[in-house]
């Protein structure tokens, strides 16, 4: 039998222990050994016995750590005995093919039966009060038609509970007055639902024009605007460079609050089978976080604080307030527009030329804003023939907060650059721009379920140079 041949039969018995998954027996192991001593012999015969004693060691050594290394990441090891490759390389291709042919295991969770009954039970429940679902978990219609009060003997059942049909509305409550128990949980999970659903949907205008950002902490935030750096000069031949130092100025402190309420659902709701506060009380509560974030923007907006350098946002100094005010027109927008472009870099007489692209209007002027921007003439102008150069050129943004925000508000109006130089910042608390809506139990001697919401988020004028204000009429 040649080299070849007994090192094919060595890799037969390999394989053959593998395909039946054990190890090799006592004369499988006898053959193996028995024939690595006749390779070890035919190798030292066909070397003309050139090699030391040491050397046929470390060879037998190299062969049997391929050919185990190989065995247990099924590969065959004959090619790498033939071709001399050393332990090292071996596990380099070892590794290269783990690499490319194994991939990550994937791990699967299976829900029990509460699991899924929670989910159905929570899904069939905000069915009932009108809630649209994309895809509610199965078995979600089977208890569309619940009252709470099944639902609630329905879960005891699921926990154990023997003759729960028997409780009184009382000891049922009592049952549930933790936030731990399984009906608890459908409560609470449908009262996200329809929160969330709820403050996704608000009527808010502000995310259309205002920048939002993130602040890891409660502490003041200090910014600073970078300026001009100075103008590149001249240099001759041999000439030197004039040393230069960019200009930057102080800016806006930035700065979160927390904002928050509770509800309840009480002893009543839930005797009377009052379903709808799962979706009426959340969703109220949903829909005036995010307005009071729309409120705050524009009342920061229309009632000119007082900004970092100590005068008011619009100020005839920021050269950002048109003197003489009046009703949105052809004249008026491009006296807008010209002193967005003039305005200034920090430190320097560079113009900064920023773009006007929003019109911020109260409700009062959204037509005859409407009717300005939508026109391709100019309305005011004697000959019909004169463009509107504004003709489709900016969005107009209408919020009923304007109206409001200040005596004159009917008649002032604004114009913004593009939303990331927006001249006010919305930051939230490490970016997370949902309100938390959390249940608790209720204090002693309050029959019920108590939520916790609360939001944190700070507004900040951070550039008064890129907004521009119309005090009306």
């Amino acid at each position: 039998m040649g080299l070849k041949e007994m090192l094919a039969r060595q890799q037969a018995i390999i394989n053959g222990a593998k395909t039946a998954q054990r190890d090799l027996n006592d004369a499988e192991q006898r053959e193996f050994e028995e024939l690595q001593t006749k390779i070890d012999a035919a190798r030292a015969a066909d070397e003309g016995n050139e090699r030391s004693g040491a050397a046929v060691l470390a060879e037998r050594q190299r062969v049997s750590d391929i050919t185990t290394l190989c065995r247990d990441f099924d590969m065959d090891a004959t090619q790498y005995v033939d071709d001399g490759a050393t332990i090292d390389q071996v596990r380099q291709f070892v590794l290269e093919k783990q690499m490319k042919t194994r991939k990550p295991s994937s791990t699967s969770i299976i829900k029990d039966e509460q699991d899924k009954f929670r989910e159905a039970a929570a899904d069939g429940l905000a069915l009932r009060v009108g809630v649209q679902l994309e895809k509610p978990a199965a078995g979600a219609s089977d208890f569309r038609s619940m009252t709470l009060k099944e639902l609630a003997k329905e879960t005891l059942r699921m926990e154990g509970v023997e003759n729960t049909y028997r409780l009184s509305d009382d000891d049922l409550l009592r049952q549930y007055l933790t936030p731990t128990s399984l009906f608890t949980g459908i409560i609470d999970q449908t009262a996200r639902t329809t929160f969330e659903k709820a403050y996704t949907e608000a009527q808010t205008t502000y995310q259309e024009w205002v920048k939002t950002g993130t602040l890891n902490d409660f502490r003041p935030t200090k910014t600073y605007q970078a300026g001009t750096a100075g103008e590149l000069l001249l240099v001759g031949e041999n000439g030197e460079l004039k040393h230069d130092t960019p200009n930057a100025a102080e800016g806006p402190v930035r700065q979160l609050l927390t904002f928050g309420r509770q509800f309840t659902m009480s002893r009543q709701m839930f005797i009377n089978d009052d379903v709808d506060f799962i979706q009426a009380l959340p969703a109220l509560y949903a829909q005036s976080a995010r307005l009071g974030i729309n409120r705050l923007v524009y009342q920061t907006l229309a009632k000119n604080p007082s900004v970092w350098d100590g005068k008011t946002l619009f100020h005839e100094d920021h050269n950002n307030l048109i003197g003489t005010g009046g009703a949105p027109s052809v004249a008026a927008l491009s006296e807008a527009r010209r002193l967005l472009k003039k305005q200034k870099a920090v430190g320097g007489d560079v113009n900064l030329n920023i773009p006007a692209r929003f019109m911020l209007v109260p409700t009062s002027l959204e037509t005859a804003a409407g009717q300005l921007i939508g026109t391709p003439v100019d309305p005011a102008a004697v000959n019909p023939n004169v463009l509107n150069p504004f003709h489709n050129g900016l969005t107009i943004v209408s919020d009923a907060e304007l109206d409001d925000a200040t005596a004159n508000g009917e008649k002032e109006w604004y114009v913004t650059a593009d939303k990331l130089r927006s001249p006010i910042q919305v930051d939230f608390l490490n970016g997370v721009d949902m309100p938390t809506i959390v249940m608790k139990q209720a204090p002693a001697g309050q029959l019920g379920f108590v939520w916790d919401i609360y939001m944190d988020y700070g507004v900040s004028v951070v550039d008064f140079k890129t907004a521009i204000k119309n005090p009306g009429q």
